[in-house]
């Protein structure tokens, strides 16, 4: 269910639009509010007027709950956490109530005492979900649910040569999320500047999401390039390009860091936007899976030098898998199946 199906028209039209504005037009300005928002003392004076806000927003769910009434409810973004977790209060919502967090950092909006169990990407998750409030009995370290193909068994020549790649080159893939945000163009134009004795090593897979236009863009600009670019939309291939590939740049979208750990995929992460996002980067960093550059040139200076060395790039590889959680899904539909309502 999407939430937003079941507010008036014009939050259901606003609603993304304000973020996806934010994050590309005000990046700054999001993280400063993002970091503000998550102040303690702050929340407690906001937190009970978002509260009647939200219940306001979503009288037409709390109606469609009353007559489903489902056995339980699972749930993935925090504005339908704090929707529930306000009808549980009421004594609204005799189902049992799961929160999936897919953040590393567990913002003030996701944290919902009232939830029978809360699913969290890691330890260090857990650990603050904890210092700030929630039961420890309630939380569960499951990890972040991506597909069974980012963890199967690939013969990796075997696939380059299916996706019409070289088995000798190098394969480096550029991600830019879904929207297609970030300085993606920027870093394929410095890659194409490369010296040649590089660009000889090197085949380039780029992934634009949604974005059409740059998808369009970057193929004219890499017809004739001096190595093998493919430019993809939005693909449903991903497992497979990043099992092709030896090397990430990406910004450090949650669901895409946690499919490259899965694959044991080394990361440069540029572009990453304020907010959530610094924080999954540096949990990444911090583990040894990835490297941040704060702009495109850093980014590329960072990747030339890491194909350099393959026993720096094969100890990133272990740190990344040594961090992933392949089988997250399956622990989160047991943790589902066997929870009980508890308040």
């Amino acid at each position: 269910m999407d939430l937003l199906s079941d507010t008036p028209p014009w939050l259901r039209w606003a609603y993304p639009r304000i973020y996806a504005g934010s994050v590309r037009f005000l990046p700054a300005t999001w993280g400063w509010t993002y970091h503000l928002l998550d102040h303690s003392w702050l929340f407690r004076l906001y937190q009970p007027w978002r509260r009647r806000w939200n219940q306001a927003m979503t009288r037409r769910f709390a109606r469609r709950l009353a007559e489903e009434r489902p056995d339980v409810i699972v749930t993935t973004h925090f504005f339908p956490t704090d929707v529930l977790a306000t009808l549980r209060r009421a004594g609204r919502l005799p189902a049992r109530f799961v929160v999936v967090i897919p953040d590393l950092f567990p913002h003030r909006l996701w944290l919902a005492s009232e939830a029978d169990a809360v699913a969290v990407a890691s330890e260090q998750t857990r650990r603050t979900c904890e210092q700030r409030g929630l039961l420890a009995e309630r939380l569960h370290v499951c990890g972040v649910p991506v597909e069974l193909r980012f963890s199967s068994p690939v013969d990796r020549p075997a696939l380059r040569r299916q996706l019409g790649l070289d088995p000798s080159r190098a394969t480096l893939l550029l991600a830019s999320g879904g929207m297609g945000y970030g300085p993606l163009e920027t870093l394929v134009r410095r890659l194409l500047r490369v010296e040649l004795s590089v660009a000889s090593r090197l085949q380039l897979l780029v992934v634009c999401g949604h974005h059409d236009a740059l998808v369009q863009r970057l193929s004219r600009r890499c017809a004739d390039g001096p190595f093998p670019v493919r430019v993809f939309g939005f693909v449903e291939t991903m497992p497979e390009l990043m099992q092709a590939s030896d090397l990430l740049v990406t910004k450090a979208g949650g669901i895409t860091i946690m499919e490259a750990l899965t694959v044991g995929l080394p990361m440069v992460l540029c572009g990453t936007i304020p907010g959530q996002e610094s924080f999954n980067a540096e949990y990444v960093v911090a583990h040894g899976a990835a490297v941040d550059a704060a702009h495109p040139a850093e980014a590329v200076a960072t990747v030339l030098q890491l194909l350099g060395h393959p026993q720096r790039l094969e100890a990133m590889r272990h740190a990344a898998k040594s961090l992933s959680r392949p089988h997250a899904a399956d622990d989160i539909v047991t943790l589902i199946t066997q929870t009980e309502v508890t308040s």
